[in-house]
């Protein structure tokens, strides 16, 4: 049975406030004629905050977390596109820190044209350093570590925003507020999906929206779309992350990765790479409802929803929601491939 009134269940949690909240649900009604279902799209990417999208509102309990601890720096590790450090950087200059972003070391011409969220990171004023490019979980910390103890030999007062530190449980809350103000928006609507599909990068969005919904007693399935690592190395990674949410909310809860459905058919060559496929996705996403989705998370989610409506996995004329986590300015990375009016 879905909840219909907000249960505020984050609503002792420290917070700052930036994002512009309810991220809008709206209707996509060509996209539903083409793909026979009713979709819905949960715009995460215009919540605000440079350019939206789900790290900017899991930053506010992240920065609420923060408060009143003196920190002025703000380190963390990620891909040159990332969006975790584009919102970092943007959250940085918003209230007064310094960001250092670490990203792997990709070599060649100094001289290459800044593109997407690598170019934000400039204008956000990061300092943006390269580390090397083949590090494991255990040397990504480290490099973190090493930069967090220059920082306070500066006499500056930093902090590493990891997954596997706080940032990961407040990541993690961010998408259990997130999964109540969804229900409250399909309660408004007077319905209740069949599915929700969200990316899974690192695996606390999806983990914090399904914990969210499985203790608000929601019957809409989430369906995780594995955008790099196998399932069956995020399963685990998942329940981590739902059960430190619990523990921090204080909630009776306890996700199973059974509680949603993960699948990794969309990986294809991995992390970042374009294919065809992923292109006719993007364009049709934007040709049908005016809506320009990244190539790196959400053309993978876009993608696998279309192959559920049309397989009949979805089955024909049910409801089901698309989280657009953003990621936007990552398109002008691929504008080779992306180009065109074809």
């Amino acid at each position: 049975m879905m909840h219909t009134a907000p249960a505020m269940l984050c609503q002792n949690q420290p917070r700052e406030r930036f994002v512009h909240l309810p991220t809008p649900l709206e209707a996509a009604p060509r996209l539903s004629r083409d793909l026979g279902i009713n979709l819905l799209i949960k715009r995460e990417d215009l919540a605000g905050l440079c350019v939206g999208g789900n790290k900017s509102r899991l930053l506010e309990f992240a920065l609420g977390s923060l408060r009143d601890t003196g920190v002025d720096t703000l380190i963390a590790y990620a891909a040159p596109q990332s969006n975790k450090l584009r919102d970092i950087a943007a959250v940085a200059a918003r209230c007064g820190m310094k960001a250092v972003l670490l990203i792997p070391s990709e070599g060649g011409d100094d001289n290459t044209v800044l593109q997407g969220n690598r170019l934000l990171f400039d204008i956000l004023g990061a300092e943006v350093r390269g580390v090397a490019a083949d590090l494991n979980r255990a040397g990504i910390l480290k490099a973190q570590e090493a930069a967090r103890d220059g920082m306070v030999r500066q006499g500056r007062r930093p902090i590493i925003l990891d997954r596997k530190l706080d940032y990961g449980i407040d990541a993690t809350i961010a998408y259990v507020d997130a999964a109540e103000e969804l229900l409250c928006q399909l309660a408004e609507r007077q319905v209740t999906p069949h599915s929700v599909y969200i990316a899974v990068g690192a695996g606390m969005t999806a983990a914090g929206l399904a914990l969210g919904l499985k203790h608000l007693g929601s019957t809409m399935r989430v369906v995780g779309v594995c955008i790099s690592s196998p399932a069956e190395d995020m399963a685990p990674e998942i329940e981590s992350h739902a059960a430190r949410a619990s523990r921090r909310l204080g909630l009776p809860t306890s996700l199973k990765a059974s509680d949603l459905t993960l699948i990794d058919d969309q990986i294809g060559a991995g992390y970042g790479v374009l294919t065809p496929d992923l292109t006719a996705t993007v364009h049709r996403f934007a040709r049908l409802h005016g809506m320009v989705i990244d190539p790196v998370y959400n053309a993978k989610v876009a993608q696998a929803l279309c192959e559920a409506a049309e397989s009949g996995r979805i089955p024909k004329g049910e409801t089901a929601v698309y989280v657009n986590t953003g990621g936007g300015p990552a398109i002008y990375d691929f504008s080779a491939a992306l180009g065109g009016a074809a």
